[in-house]
C-alpha cells in the first residue's frame, strides 16, 4: 500500500476529488469493491469501522491493495478505536467528529486525520491540530455546496471534504464550491454494481465521477 503523509493525503485528495467510502463485512466482497474502485482510477479509498470485526477486514485490505492504492478507516470517533485502526495498517484516519486525543496520535504516527466538523470553530479548531484536511459532515444537512461556499469565503485556507448525502451528481457542485475533494459512498458503492457483473459498472462509475471531478477541478480553475 502506498505511504500516506498528511501533506500527500491533501495532495492526492484534491488531485483526484472524490474520496469513495465503504463499509462491507464481508471479506471476499470488500476485496471486491477494493479491486472494482482501483480499477476505475480511485487510489485513495475510506473503509468505514462501522460494525463487529471491521478492523480484521480493515487490515485484510491493507495487506492485500492494489498497487498505489492507498486505503484508510472512517467513522473513527474515539482513541481507542483510532488505535485499533492504525495497528490494522490504516494509512490515514476519518471521524464523524474532532478528537484532540486522535489528532496528537496521528501527528506522533505520521497519519493524516480528518475530523468531522459543523461549524466554523470546529473546522479552525482543526486546523490548529495540524489537521490537513477537514471533513464537514454531514453536509448535505447544513445546506450543500452553499454550506461549503459559506465556510470557505472567511476561512479560504481551509481545505475541505464534503462527505454526508453527497450524490454522484453532487460532486461537480461541491468541487466548484470550493470543496478540495467529496467522500462518496453509497451512491457510488451500490452492492448491486459489483455483484451482476464482477464490478464492471462500478469500476466504470467511478472513473466517470473521476473524470467530472477533474472538469469541474479546471473549470474551477
Amino acid at each position: 500500500m502506498a505511504d500516506m503523509t498528511p501533506d500527500a493525503l491533501l495532495r492526492t485528495a484534491a488531485e483526484l476529488g472524490v474520496v469513495p467510502l465503504f463499509y462491507d463485512p464481508d471479506l471476499p466482497r470488500a476485496h471486491a469493491t477494493v479491486t472494482a474502485l482501483a480499477a476505475g482510477g480511485a487510489t485513495i479509498i475510506e473503509y468505514t469501522l462501522r460494525g463487529p470485526g471491521a478492523e480484521t477486514v480493515l487490515a485484510a485490505l491493507v495487506a492485500d491493495a492494489p498497487e498505489g492504492v492507498t486505503i484508510g478507516a472512517g467513522s473513527v470517533n474515539d482513541l481507542a478505536t483510532a488505535n485499533r485502526a492504525l495497528d490494522a495498517g490504516a494509512a490515514f484516519i476519518v471521524g464523524p467528529n474532532g478528537n484532540r486525543d486522535i489528532a496528537e496520535r496521528c501527528h506522533h504516527a505520521n497519519v493524516a486525520y480528518v475530523p468531522g466538523c459543523l461549524t466554523p470553530s470546529e473546522v479552525v479548531t482543526a486546523g490548529t491540530w495540524g489537521c490537513p484536511l477537514v471533513k464537514v459532515f454531514p453536509v448535505s444537512a447544513l445546506g450543500g455546496p452553499s454550506y461549503v461556499r459559506a465556510l470557505r469565503g472567511p476561512l479560504p485556507t481551509v481545505r475541505l471534504m464534503a462527505t454526508g448525502g453527497v450524490g454522484l451528481d453532487d460532486v461537480d457542485a461541491y468541487l466548484r464550491a470550493g470543496a478540495a475533494c467529496v467522500g462518496l459512498g453509497g451512491d457510488l458503492v451500490k452492492r448491486e454494481w459489483l455483484e451482476h457483473d464482477d464490478g464492471r459498472r462500478l469500476s466504470e462509475a467511478t472513473a466517470d465521477v473521476l473524470e467530472r471531478a477533474r472538469a469541474a477541478r479546471e473549470q474551477k480553475g
